[in-house]
């Protein structure tokens, strides 16, 4: 009896000795989603900010869904999945323009960039509201019934187009389907170092969404350029494929 209870506890040492040396070195990993106009933070519902057409507009929402946030390994291994879905919104002027998130034990090494989904995956996006808890970010307010689904993407503005400072037109883009979902990817080395914080700041901008050049945006003056809901993508096409582009991203 006394020699199999020293053999079990040898093997019971062992076995979290074996325990310790497996575990594997890891980091935290702090992700900024930051909102700019024009390259200047963006304050909604407040400031005023120019339009290349000359008329003047206020930001009163701007948000986004991003899907399966992943690291990107330096070794070719599979790929390390931070969020599988994440609601960016800026809606209160008094908040600042940064929505931050912070993802803990992040396995440390390299990487050789960051990728996720803009707007909700197509699995995601298969499921209705009453699938999730009440307080889940794909909810009934973010729902379409029908063939769209989610919302994927919104930029609600008003603007003042006769410059006399009123802002009494209102324009409002409500995106989202299968077909207009893509994939952003930033290929830059990132580093997870043992116990300590990486911060990715990821950079939104309203305006190069909304116009591409002082001579390419989109249209306030035509009326039925102003409103996309539910089932008219193709009028916020353009405006879709240029928010897709205009991501940045900085490592600190």
């Amino acid at each position: 009896m006394l020699l199999c209870a020293a053999l079990t506890s040898a093997f019971i040492f062992t076995a979290c000795d074996d325990d310790e040396d497996a575990a594997v070195p890891s980091g935290d990993v702090t992700v900024n989603f930051n909102a700019l106009y024009d390259g200047a933070n963006l304050t909604v519902q407040s400031d005023v900010y120019d339009y290349p057409d000359g008329s003047e507009l206020k930001v009163q929402l701007f948000q986004y869904y991003v899907s399966d946030l992943e690291l990107i390994p330096a070794n070719g291994g599979d790929a390390v999945q931070l969020s599988d879905i994440l609601l960016v919104r800026y809606n209160n002027a008094q908040e600042d323009n940064v929505d931050s998130y912070e993802f803990n034990e992040i396995p440390a090494g390299e990487y050789t960039g960051i990728r996720y989904g803009l707007g909700v995956s197509p699995d995601l996006n298969s499921m209705d509201p009453n699938e999730f808890d009440a307080d889940f970010v794909l909810n009934d307010a973010e729902f379409w019934p029908g063939n769209a689904r989610y919302v994927f993407a919104k930029i609600e503005a008003t603007v003042d187009l006769e410059n006399d400072g009123t802002f009494d037109t209102g324009v409002s883009y409500h995106m989202g389907s299968n077909d207009i979902y893509s994939t952003v990817t930033f290929n830059a080395p990132i580093t997870v170092s043992e116990n300590g914080n990486t911060t990715l700041d990821i950079m939104a901008d309203v305006q190069k969404a909304l116009a591409a050049s002082d001579t390419d945006f989109h249209d306030f003056s035509d009326e039925s350029q102003r409103i996309v809901h539910g089932g008219n993508q193709a009028v916020a096409a353009d405006i879709w494929e240029r928010l897709g582009a205009q991501f940045t991203l900085s490592v600190r």
